[in-house]
């Protein structure tokens, strides 16, 4: 070490300053699609871009720009062999499921551990490398 600084170096700073950029990108991106358990006050109250659609039939569909009027549910949808964003609308008691895009808390926490233990062993490593070569 050459006066104690071995560890400030400007690749190390550079290193850390990553790692943080690393975390918040890791945090602000921990979405999932989840149930929504009550979807008409969420529909009405978030007004999510995007939510999946589970009717009584089964099928399954991506909405954009879901709205509510009364008791009919409406939106544009991509339909196979059909346009993207086709306007489609159908009464709320078809639907068996709505899901839409939410923080996920748990996979948040998840990936901010992981971030924080795989940055803090780069670290360890870069330190170790740097101490070993200036002795």
């Amino acid at each position: 070490m050459r006066y104690g600084r071995a560890a400030t170096s400007p690749r190390l700073g550079f290193r850390a300053r990553a790692g943080a950029a690393l975390l918040v990108v890791i945090a602000a991106g921990c979405t999932s699609m989840s149930p929504v358990k009550q979807p008409q006050n969420y529909i009405e109250s978030q007004q999510p871009k995007v939510v999946r659609i589970t009717r009584n039939n089964g099928s399954k569909f991506m909405m954009v720009g879901a709205r509510l009027s009364g008791d009919t549910l409406m939106g544009f949808v991509e339909t196979k062999g059909g346009a993207v964003g086709e306007f489609t609308e159908f009464p709320v008691g078809e639907v068996t499921r709505v899901e839409a895009q939410q923080y996920a808390h748990g996979k948040t926490v998840l990936a901010i551990l992981g971030g924080v233990l795989g940055w803090a062993a780069l670290t360890a490593v870069v330190i170790h490398q740097v101490t070993h070569v200036s002795q």
